[in-house]
């Protein structure tokens, strides 16, 4: 077992990696993910005491601190004990050696017989699926994928009860991909690994384990399977619905904004939609939450919280029960998209939710702390919106009035947020658009004024009741786009009420639908909820 407990490494004041700790056990292999600049190559280098910044920290081996080591300890520990396999970069071999000769090398250098070394130095190349006459050739000669396999190859050679694999896969095709997968699969079956990768198909593969890197802090870590089916830091959310490898489940979304590094507070705090006043100034620890003590994240809301829960609704209409007792929990900066038959309850529950109807029993509550929410309730983009909105209302008018009808918003404030709300939904904000009137628009671009009207409201939920079942394909595609890109924009919550599925599938974080007047999943292969936060 190794232990790595608060590793820092700083440049001057510049911390690149703050009091980094995790365990490395043999058999139980751990992945570390984060955008470039996360400090994962910089953790890879500090673990095999190659850094050329300040390192500190401990790192425990076979019960030894190896940040203690002098020059002779060290160079037994590195190669012999523990291995790094960097990205294939030009310079990665030496120029003037053979192939062979260097796999050979790394193994003499440890007492290794001549014989022995060469003979399980042509046996590595072959397993790593190399031509039999790479062996013979220089550096020159060889592909950035033959490198890798190279490297992968000496890295192996002294059979290293540490290896550490920079982006192992990078440089690799498909085929040969695998076969480098197979062989980390069977090395961590013994040893300790810890693999650095971009590559989410590949942590999903060999890590059993999994730690997220967000500007040099360790934010997010547990069991692979949990943290990817049940993200709990927006940010390794934010990653996972960007990963290009989802052949199907909702379209690609980034995370908002660009890393700024900061003297203290949440290394997150410029890029996150949920934060509060302790954010900004507070350190947040990896703490366990009460119904998994594996799965830790670092976030002073407990995680991503809910945006809106709603329990226990009950709905008559006509002496017909419409909502049976519905329960419905949505995250901040999610999708959930209500599929259902004509009748079964959509358009009731998008209406109780907005605080546009009551239940008969029941209560919905809007999470406003920390959401950017002036208001109360949630927003609803209506299903046509050409009823909505009065013909002869103009365009500044129909975006205005829901803040108008609340009388404390002046003049002013009305006119500069109903022009920055048609900005976002990519409509002319100059006096001659502001004045024409709603009849005069097509259906496309009145529903992006109903979309601007539901923004202006400053809420952090917005429910979309079938926004685009009345539109040409064309137009829907846009629409749909725009929604996707105002959630990622401003951490928008949502609720997609529709008939279509597939369109669903490509919008939505979670799918659920009406039966029988409660919410029934339906499953997904997007990102899945999110475990519950505390407020």
């Amino acid at each position: 077992m190794i232990e790595v407990e608060n590793l820092s490494v700083r440049y001057g004041r510049l911390a690149v990696l703050d009091r980094v700790s995790f365990t490395l056990t043999p058999g139980r292999p751990l992945v570390v993910i984060g955008e470039s600049g996360a400090g994962k190559t910089s953790l890879a280098k500090a673990l095999m005491r190659l850094s050329d910044g300040c390192v500190e920290g401990r790192l425990w081996f076979d019960g030894d601190d190896v940040m203690a080591f002098d020059e002779r300890r060290l160079r037994r520990y590195r190669g012999r004990h523990a291995a790094l396999v960097v990205q294939a970069t030009a310079d990665a071999l030496n120029p003037q050696m053979k192939v062979l000769d260097q796999v050979v090398d790394a193994m003499t250098a440890h007492g290794w017989p001549l014989r022995d070394a060469r003979e399980r130095a042509l046996s590595l190349l072959r397993r790593q699926g190399l031509a039999s006459d790479v062996a013979g050739r220089f550096p020159a000669g060889l592909s950035g994928g033959e490198i890798q396999r190279v490297l992968l190859a000496m890295a192996l050679a002294n059979r290293p009860a540490l290896l550490i694999l920079d982006e192992p896969t990078a440089a690799l095709d498909p085929d040969t991909r695998r076969q480098a997968l197979a062989t980390i699969r069977e090395v961590s079956r013994d040893g300790c690994v810890l693999l650095i990768t971009h590559d989410f198909e590949a942590m999903r593969e060999i890590g059993i384990e999994t730690a997220v890197l967000y500007g040099g802090h360790l934010i997010e870590q547990g069991p692979t399977a949990a943290v990817v089916g049940a993200p709990r830091h927006p940010y390794t959310r934010g990653l996972l619905r960007a990963q290009p490898d989802r052949l199907v489940g909702k379209d690609l979304q980034g995370v908002p904004g660009r890393f700024e590094r900061r003297a203290g507070g949440c290394p997150f705090f410029n890029r996150c939609r949920q934060v509060i006043d302790v954010c900004e100034t507070a350190d947040a620890s990896l703490v366990a939450s009460d119904d998994d003590a594996t799965h830790r994240v670092a976030c002073h809301r407990g995680g991503i919280v809910a945006a809106l829960t709603a329990r226990g609704l009950w709905k008559s209409q006509s002496g017909r029960p419409i909502l049976r007792g519905l329960d419905l929990t949505l995250f901040a900066g999610e999708t959930v998209a209500v599929l259902g038959e004509s009748g079964s309850g959509k358009s009731t529950l998008a209406r109780i939710l907005a605080g546009l109807d009551r239940p008969d029993a029941g209560v919905v509550s809007v999470n406003r702390e920390g959401l950017a929410a002036r208001g109360i309730g949630a927003a609803l983009v209506p299903q046509h919106p050409q009823t909505a909105i009065a013909a002869h209302f103009t365009i500044k008018d129909a975006v205005a009035e829901p803040l108008a009808l609340r009388g404390d918003v002046s003049q002013d404030d009305q006119q500069a947020r109903t022009v920055a709300c048609l900005a976002a939904v990519q409509l002319a904000t100059d006096d001659a658009f502001l004045a024409r009137r709603a009849h005069s628009l097509s259906g496309g671009e009145l529903q992006r004024v109903a979309i601007a009207r539901a923004l202006v409201q400053d809420l952090p939920v917005l429910i979309a009741d079938e926004a685009t079942s009345a539109l040409d394909v064309s137009v829907q595609a846009k629409i749909v786009r725009l929604l996707m890109d105002l959630q990622e924009q401003r951490g928008l919550s949502m609720i997609f009420i529709t008939h279509d599925r597939a369109l669903a599938d490509r919008v939505a974080d979670r799918l659920v639908t009406v039966d029988r007047g409660r919410l029934v999943p339906l499953g997904n292969a997007g990102v899945n909820a999110p475990v519950a936060a505390t407020a």
